[in-house]
Protein backbone atom coordinates (compact mmCIF):
# COMPACT_ATOMS: atom_id res chain seq x y z
CA UNK A 1 0.00 0.00 0.00
CA UNK A 2 1.52 3.47 -1.01
CA UNK A 3 1.65 5.79 1.77
CA UNK A 4 -0.18 8.68 2.31
CA UNK A 5 2.43 11.55 2.13
CA UNK A 6 3.60 10.10 -1.08
CA UNK A 7 0.29 10.53 -3.31
CA UNK A 8 0.79 13.97 -1.99
CA UNK A 9 3.78 14.60 -3.16
CA UNK A 10 3.15 13.34 -6.50
CA UNK A 11 -0.39 15.57 -6.53
CA UNK A 12 1.77 18.59 -5.20
CA UNK A 13 4.88 17.75 -7.95
CA UNK A 14 2.26 17.09 -10.23
CA UNK A 15 0.57 20.25 -10.00
CA UNK A 16 3.93 22.40 -10.15
CA UNK A 17 4.88 20.90 -13.40
CA UNK A 18 1.42 22.02 -14.59
CA UNK A 19 1.63 25.47 -13.54
CA UNK A 20 4.99 25.43 -15.00
CA UNK A 21 3.66 24.25 -18.32
CA UNK A 22 1.11 26.58 -18.02
CA UNK A 23 3.42 29.48 -18.04
CA UNK A 24 5.50 28.35 -20.86
CA UNK A 25 2.59 27.93 -23.38
CA UNK A 26 0.71 31.24 -22.12
CA UNK A 27 4.64 32.99 -22.75
CA UNK A 28 4.77 31.03 -26.17
CA UNK A 29 1.15 31.82 -27.19
CA UNK A 30 0.93 35.75 -26.04
CA UNK A 31 4.34 37.01 -25.55
CA UNK A 32 4.49 40.20 -23.34
CA UNK A 33 5.27 43.19 -25.38
CA UNK A 34 8.44 44.76 -25.32
CA UNK A 35 8.46 48.13 -25.02
CA UNK A 36 11.32 50.54 -26.17
CA UNK A 37 12.13 52.18 -22.60
CA UNK A 38 11.89 50.23 -19.09
CA UNK A 39 12.82 51.82 -16.12
CA UNK A 40 15.88 50.41 -15.17
CA UNK A 41 19.40 51.79 -14.43
CA UNK A 42 20.22 51.39 -18.00
CA UNK A 43 17.50 53.10 -19.42
CA UNK A 44 17.39 57.30 -20.30
CA UNK A 45 14.94 58.70 -17.86
CA UNK A 46 13.09 61.03 -20.65
CA UNK A 47 12.51 57.31 -23.03
CA UNK A 48 10.64 56.31 -20.23
CA UNK A 49 8.86 59.48 -19.21
CA UNK A 50 7.89 59.95 -22.84
CA UNK A 51 6.54 56.67 -23.19
CA UNK A 52 3.86 56.79 -20.14
CA UNK A 53 2.96 60.87 -20.39
CA UNK A 54 2.88 61.15 -24.16
CA UNK A 55 5.55 63.48 -25.08
CA UNK A 56 7.62 65.30 -27.58
CA UNK A 57 11.10 64.40 -28.69
CA UNK A 58 12.30 68.16 -27.17
CA UNK A 59 10.26 67.57 -23.93
CA UNK A 60 12.27 63.83 -23.39
CA UNK A 61 15.41 65.44 -24.13
CA UNK A 62 14.87 67.98 -21.67
CA UNK A 63 13.75 65.84 -18.65
CA UNK A 64 16.93 64.03 -19.78
CA UNK A 65 19.54 66.58 -19.58
CA UNK A 66 17.70 67.23 -16.10
CA UNK A 67 17.41 63.68 -14.43
CA UNK A 68 21.46 63.70 -15.49
CA UNK A 69 22.32 66.66 -14.10
CA UNK A 70 20.25 65.96 -11.05
CA UNK A 71 21.86 62.45 -10.79
CA UNK A 72 25.32 63.49 -10.80
CA UNK A 73 24.75 65.12 -7.71
CA UNK A 74 21.98 62.76 -5.76
CA UNK A 75 25.08 59.67 -6.76
CA UNK A 76 27.90 62.23 -5.54
CA UNK A 77 25.60 62.57 -2.15
CA UNK A 78 24.86 58.81 -2.00
CA UNK A 79 28.52 57.95 -2.17
CA UNK A 80 29.09 60.52 1.09
CA UNK A 81 26.33 59.32 3.18
CA UNK A 82 27.51 55.66 2.51
CA UNK A 83 31.07 56.49 3.84
CA UNK A 84 29.49 58.52 6.17
CA UNK A 85 27.13 55.20 7.48
CA UNK A 86 30.67 53.07 7.76
CA UNK A 87 32.63 55.47 10.00
CA UNK A 88 29.50 55.17 12.15
CA UNK A 89 29.14 51.21 12.31
CA UNK A 90 33.53 51.42 12.52
CA UNK A 91 32.97 53.81 15.60
CA UNK A 92 29.85 51.45 16.88
CA UNK A 93 32.20 48.45 16.72
CA UNK A 94 35.20 49.73 19.08
CA UNK A 95 35.46 48.19 22.08
CA UNK A 96 34.09 51.96 23.81
CA UNK A 97 32.02 53.86 20.59
CA UNK A 98 32.30 57.50 21.00
CA UNK A 99 29.22 58.85 21.52
CA UNK A 100 29.99 62.32 20.91
CA UNK A 101 31.58 60.79 17.77
CA UNK A 102 28.14 59.09 16.91
CA UNK A 103 26.21 62.14 17.18
CA UNK A 104 28.63 64.37 14.52
CA UNK A 105 28.22 61.24 12.19
CA UNK A 106 24.90 61.19 12.71
CA UNK A 107 24.22 65.18 12.01
CA UNK A 108 26.53 64.64 9.00
CA UNK A 109 24.33 61.66 7.35
CA UNK A 110 21.19 63.57 8.52
CA UNK A 111 22.64 67.11 6.66
CA UNK A 112 23.13 64.49 3.77
CA UNK A 113 19.80 63.18 3.73
CA UNK A 114 18.51 66.49 3.61
CA UNK A 115 20.55 68.06 1.06
CA UNK A 116 19.51 64.45 -1.27
CA UNK A 117 15.71 65.53 -0.61
CA UNK A 118 16.41 69.31 -1.64
CA UNK A 119 17.92 68.23 -5.21
CA UNK A 120 15.01 65.71 -5.62
CA UNK A 121 12.58 68.23 -5.36
CA UNK A 122 14.99 70.57 -7.40
CA UNK A 123 14.46 68.37 -9.83
CA UNK A 124 10.93 67.59 -9.60
CA UNK A 125 10.61 70.82 -10.34
CA UNK A 126 12.53 71.30 -13.39
CA UNK A 127 10.49 68.09 -14.59
CA UNK A 128 7.15 69.79 -13.76
CA UNK A 129 8.35 72.99 -15.80
CA UNK A 130 9.12 70.68 -19.01
CA UNK A 131 5.67 68.85 -18.82
CA UNK A 132 1.56 70.51 -19.56
CA UNK A 133 -0.62 70.44 -17.09
CA UNK A 134 -2.00 67.29 -18.23
CA UNK A 135 1.01 65.60 -18.13
CA UNK A 136 2.11 67.09 -14.44
CA UNK A 137 -0.51 65.64 -13.06
CA UNK A 138 -0.31 61.97 -14.36
CA UNK A 139 3.64 62.74 -13.52
CA UNK A 140 2.72 63.80 -10.41
CA UNK A 141 0.74 60.59 -10.23
CA UNK A 142 3.39 58.05 -11.23
CA UNK A 143 5.38 59.46 -8.36
CA UNK A 144 2.76 59.40 -5.66
CA UNK A 145 2.15 55.34 -7.09
CA UNK A 146 5.97 54.97 -6.15
CA UNK A 147 5.76 56.07 -2.90
CA UNK A 148 2.61 54.16 -1.83
CA UNK A 149 3.93 50.93 -3.49
CA UNK A 150 7.10 51.45 -0.73
CA UNK A 151 4.83 52.29 2.03
CA UNK A 152 2.04 49.84 1.20
CA UNK A 153 5.30 47.01 0.82
CA UNK A 154 6.64 48.31 4.18
CA UNK A 155 3.81 49.01 6.25
CA UNK A 156 1.24 46.61 4.44
CA UNK A 157 -1.57 49.56 4.08
CA UNK A 158 -3.28 50.28 1.15
CA UNK A 159 -2.17 53.79 0.28
CA UNK A 160 -2.75 53.35 -2.97
CA UNK A 161 -6.27 52.82 -3.05
CA UNK A 162 -6.36 55.75 -0.60
CA UNK A 163 -4.89 58.13 -3.15
CA UNK A 164 -7.62 57.04 -5.63
CA UNK A 165 -9.88 58.03 -4.03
Amino acid sequence: MIKPWIIIVIILLSLINLSALGTLIYYRCCPPTPSNCMMDKTMDHGCYMKEHLNMSEEQAANLSKVEKSSRSITDALAVTMKEKRIKLVEELMKDEPDSSRIEEILRSVDSLQANMQREVVKRLLHEKNILTPQQQEKFFSLVLVQFCTEIDSIKKTQCQNNKSQ
